[in-house]
């Protein structure tokens, strides 16, 4: 074993297994990791209301985002200056038009200014005992695609230039008119890195997801490439892709229109999400109203005609700048350094965010939102539900239940002596140890600048 933690090479074939189960990583990761980067806190329709609130617990701290009176987006540390309780311990809800201690009955506005003070007079004459250094302490928040974004680095970079180029890539998809479908919260046995690496590559999909592979769409090998901090894998979310050059290269005939109706059915089934009912119902029209043997490329083009009317047709509005180039060029999933991950898709996205669980290496929190398009008065009544075991899980969502099957025995088995680190598929995993040198430039002191230049 290495000396260090941190003295295992990374190369584009191997991460050092010191990564996920080390606890002066863990250790490391508190100290310079979660404070010097932009994180996903909460989706804007969390805090969107005076008085709303979200609770974002990343390691040892708590960052309490919510909305004020006069409609500003602000966040704070989720602590009370006098005694160090948090002020709120729950996901999130609307706190009215002040911030109360339940400790000592210390009372704030939604400005972090302290308005009550239980006998405040007993402080007369103590130095330093002002509204401003009793305020709550601020840590820095903005927005983009519908998220909320906080920093506790005061001179961090913009976020736009943080998250460069995810949001030029994603900008037609409209990402901050969606809405939650659901929202679900998973105490997983693993390391959050190992819960993150499992989906930034799509080579896991014959072990743990083969029945996807009878529609063809990922039947190949799926590129990765990564981009500064960030990673791109790129899936063709044209799940026909595959089949239709097959057609035209002379491979087998097969009814492209019978594979996007067994596609799209099986895929919102089973994760319902990415592909709705929208996708659904276009797809039955096109058995309806599309001949077999129309040409694939007249097939794709009216299928996602029938694909908006259909949205549209709930009341939803569908991305109107969107285009199948832009499709294309963005790929199907971002990561985004160091712990969020985005799948896009015509009808939202889904996003996903691993968290360590307090100070135990080998258990992680994993949050799942879906971000649907709805029309008005149709948007899915959610609640943030949260899973502390996975077998709690079971039966809500078969696709996710695979991937999470398989993380229990990985983390126990990266602790075996007979294993060193992960051997990365060069091609179609480059974006995990890119992520790793990207980790270990923070753990080392010296994070790496984001770049806008692509390498595979």
């Amino acid at each position: 074993m290495p000396a260090h933690p941190l003295d295992g090479t990374i190369r584009k074939d191997f991460v050092p297994k010191d990564d996920y189960i080390s606890r002066e990583v863990l250790e490391l990761e508190k100290e310079r990791l979660w404070s010097e980067v932009w994180l996903m806190a909460c989706r804007e329709e969390q805090v969107e209301a005076p008085g709303d609130y979200a609770v974002f617990d990343i390691a040892d701290e708590s960052i309490l985002v919510l909305r004020t009176q006069k409609g500003e987006l602000k966040a704070f540390y989720n602590v009370c200056q006098h005694r160090g309780r948090r002020l709120k311990d729950d996901g999130g809800g609307n706190t009215g038009s002040s911030l109360f201690c339940p400790f000592h009955a210390w009372r704030y506005d939604l400005d972090g200014v302290p308005t009550r003070i239980t006998a405040r007079e007993d402080w007369d004459g103590c130095p330093h005992f002002d509204n401003a250094d009793l305020s709550l302490k601020p840590v820095r928040v903005d927005t983009w695609g519908g998220w909320v974004w906080i920093s506790m680095k005061p001179d961090i970079e913009p976020l736009l230039d943080y998250l460069s180029p995810v949001p030029e890539l994603y900008n037609n998809f409209e990402f901050e008119k969606c809405r939650i479908g659901w929202y679900v919260t998973l105490r997983l046995p693993c390391n959050w890195k190992t819960m993150l690496d499992a989906f930034n590559e799509a080579y896991h999909v014959e072990g743990t997801h083969p029945q996807v592979l009878k529609f063809g769409g990922m039947g190949k090998k799926v590129p990765t490439v990564t981009v500064g901090r960030h990673g791109n894998l790129r899936v063709d979310r044209n799940i026909t892709a595959s089949r239709t050059q097959a057609l035209a290269e002379g491979g087998p005939k097969v009814d492209i229109r019978a594979t996007l109706l067994a596609s799209s059915k099986e895929i919102n089934d089973t994760l319902h999400a990415l592909q709705t009912e929208y996708t659904v119902a276009a797809a039955e029209r096109l058995m309806t109203e599309v001949p077999a043997d129309t040409p694939p490329a007249e097939i794709m083009a009216t299928f996602r005609k029938f694909h908006r009317e259909e949205m549209e047709k709930a009341g939803a509005e569908w991305p109107a700048k969107l285009t199948d180039q832009d499709v294309a060029e963005a790929g199907g999933t971002w990561h985004v350094f160091p712990n969020a991950i985005i799948l896009s898709a015509y009808d939202g996205a889904m996003s996903y965010r691993s968290r360590p669980d307090g100070d135990d290496v080998n258990s992680c929190l994993f949050d799942v939102w879906w971000q649907g398009r709805y029309g008005p008065g149709r948007q899915p009544d959610w609640t943030h539900e949260t899973f502390n075991d996975p077998a709690d899980f079971k039966g809500r969502n078969p696709f996710l239940e695979q991937d999470f099957g398989n993380i229990r025995q990985v983390q126990r088995g990266m602790r075996s002596r007979g294993f060193t680190g992960a051997r990365t598929n060069p091609y179609q995993e480059a974006t995990i140890p890119n992520f790793h040198r990207v980790l270990h430039s923070y753990l080392n002191g010296r994070p790496q600048a984001q770049t806008a230049e692509a390498a595979e």
